[in-house]
């Protein structure tokens, strides 16, 4: 079945590999292709920022993966409340319902239109060789999210589940 319209809340490179090719890429500055994208914008954006503090205090390196803090479990919960009110928006913006809350089962279907289990990131000031992260690649499997799951552990019960390390985000 072809698509005969671009997804609302995902923006796609065009032959030329960039994300202009002959102006195409406007139907993202129509009012229909995402609600209030700058509220989820500045949130990323203050993920980011803090992020970046952190590695202030633990040098974003190979040797620290292990080392854990509340700020490290405060930064991953507020990453997952981010990843699941994307998420739902993009999910509801274009059409799907659910007669009960959506959970991951739902935001995995994500992957079918949005390619996430493809997705790295770089980062660059990282020492060592773990500096690509790949957070949905389990999906490419069926598996679930281990960054997920140390979440949903910590949030109902931080006692036992308290050490999320800088390799968890």
């Amino acid at each position: 079945m072809p698509i005969n319209k671009p997804y609302r809340r995902n923006v796609r490179q065009f032959t030329d590999v960039e994300f202009s090719e002959g102006g195409r890429w406007q139907y993202v500055c129509h009012p229909k292709y995402a609600q209030s994208p700058e509220h989820y914008i500045r949130a990323f954006l203050l993920i980011q920022k803090d992020l970046l503090a952190l590695f202030d205090y633990i040098e974003p390196a190979d040797k620290n993966l292990e080392a854990y803090s509340y700020r490290i479990h405060e930064l991953l919960l507020r990453i997952c409340v981010e990843v699941e009110a994307n998420c739902v928006a993009i999910l509801t913006e274009n059409g799907y319902k659910k007669d009960s809350d959506l959970n991951m089962s739902d935001y995995k279907k994500i992957n079918v239109t949005h390619r996430l289990s493809s997705y790295e990131v770089k980062l660059p000031i990282w020492h060592g060789q773990k500096n690509i992260r790949k957070p949905y690649s389990a999906w490419e499997t069926g598996q679930s999210l281990g960054w997920y799951q140390v979440y949903n552990k910590t949030k109902h019960d931080r006692h036992s589940a308290f050490k999320i390390s800088v390799g968890d985000i």
